[in-house]
């Protein structure tokens, strides 16, 4: 079997959930005997680096980057018709939701829905990503299997574009990449000797950032020594620094390699994730794997992937928030008690499997 990956998330993303997902399936694939295409001219993730060499724009100012990618992507267009074009694939897989193939030699065309965020705030969302859903709305129809990450992404999908027939969406679960003994000798010295509270990824409007900072700063007044820190997603803006009041010397930011937020989760008091909406939620696995006892709000696909590891809150309850912290961090019977769940719930989920099931739908697709 042929499989064809594109160029679109490998541009868009430096790192990030999608390209990852993407990295995990091209390195397994060939070992359960598929031939994997990779393209992507002037590549700008890192995951891919090593592959496919690396061209890093971060060094340039906003007009030559948009600059560049605009013309990088109209290149990788024009490359990915013409390659598909001149060869048999078996099976297409975008890496996102711009599909432009209009001759592809009875080629069966995948894609993969990760979410449906700009959907249900498309009243948000400007105009650039409304056209995106035009795109999406596109794409899945045309696919001829679509795979969904979560099964609330899968209800979302059929809910947001009802005209799409249930039989040809599968659902197939993310693993995690996070190695605990990673962590062992990362030099986390930033939070060292402190009592934390771990927050990660970026804290976009869906994220529910902010009612989260009202509930830590309620735990902060209680427990006077505890601090935040927040990895990735960013330096804090000046309206977050406001947002912090009096306890900003208690709240942290930074981006942080694989094996220091490993040794990250492995040193938190516990790990929240306050989300409105989510696909998946990957940093779940991440938390299970390394330890961590897991607060989370019980939106969305949030429970399907935590199970009843996890202490839950509605996310739009402040008050509910900060108990449901408190109570993990103040009783030490109830964290044990979430990371030995956690180190079972975690063992059912794996890029291993998710990378078989996603060839078992290669094959359900070339029989179609």
């Amino acid at each position: 079997m042929r499989v064809y990956y594109d160029y679109q998330i490998l541009l868009a993303q430096k790192f990030g959930g999608i390209s990852r997902y993407i990295y995990e399936l091209v390195t397994r694939l060939p070992n359960m005997g598929v031939n994997v295409d990779v393209e992507c001219i002037h590549n700008h993730n890192f995951y891919f680096a090593d592959r496919l060499g690396l061209h890093d724009m971060s060094n340039k100012n906003k007009f030559m980057r948009l600059s560049e990618l605009g013309l990088f992507w109209y290149v990788n267009k024009f490359n990915a018709r013409r390659s598909v074009r001149k060869n048999n694939y078996d099976i297409i897989h975008p890496t996102y939701y711009r599909v432009s193939y209009p001759e592809r030699n009875n080629a069966k065309l995948i894609i993969t829905v990760h979410d449906m965020t700009h959907e249900k705030y498309s009243g948000i969302y400007p105009r650039l990503k409304k056209n995106l859903i035009t795109h999406k709305k596109r794409a899945v129809r045309e696919a001829d299997l679509l795979i969904a990450v979560s099964e609330n992404t899968k209800r979302d999908l059929l809910e947001y574009v009802p005209d799409i027939n249930p039989e040809k969406v599968h659902v197939i679960y993310h693993g995690f990449s996070m190695n605990r003994n990673s962590g062992d000798n990362a030099d986390f010295s930033l939070m060292k000797g402190k009592d934390y509270i771990l927050y990660v990824g970026d804290r976009r409007f869906y994220k529910n950032f902010a009612r989260f900072i009202k509930a830590v700063i309620n735990v902060m007044y209680i427990h006077k020594d505890l601090h935040l820190f927040c990895a990735g997603g960013g330096a804090f803006t000046s309206e977050e620094l406001d947002s912090f009041g009096a306890y900003k010397s208690r709240i942290h930011q930074g981006g942080l390699s694989d094996s220091e937020l490993s040794a990250a989760y492995q040193n938190a008091l516990c790990y929240v994730f306050p989300s409105e909406y989510e696909g998946f939620g990957i940093p779940i696995l991440e938390s299970f794997a390394c330890d961590c006892p897991v607060v989370c709000s019980d939106s969305s696909s949030l429970p399907e992937v935590a199970g009843s590891a996890a202490e839950y809150f509605s996310p739009v309850d402040v008050d509910i928030m900060t108990d449901k912290i408190l109570n993990v961090i103040e009783h030490d019977s109830l964290r044990q008690e979430l990371i030995s769940c956690g180190r079972e719930r975690v063992k059912l989920f794996s890029w291993d499997k998710a990378a078989s099931q996603t060839l078992e739908c290669y094959k359900l697709a070339k029989e179609v």
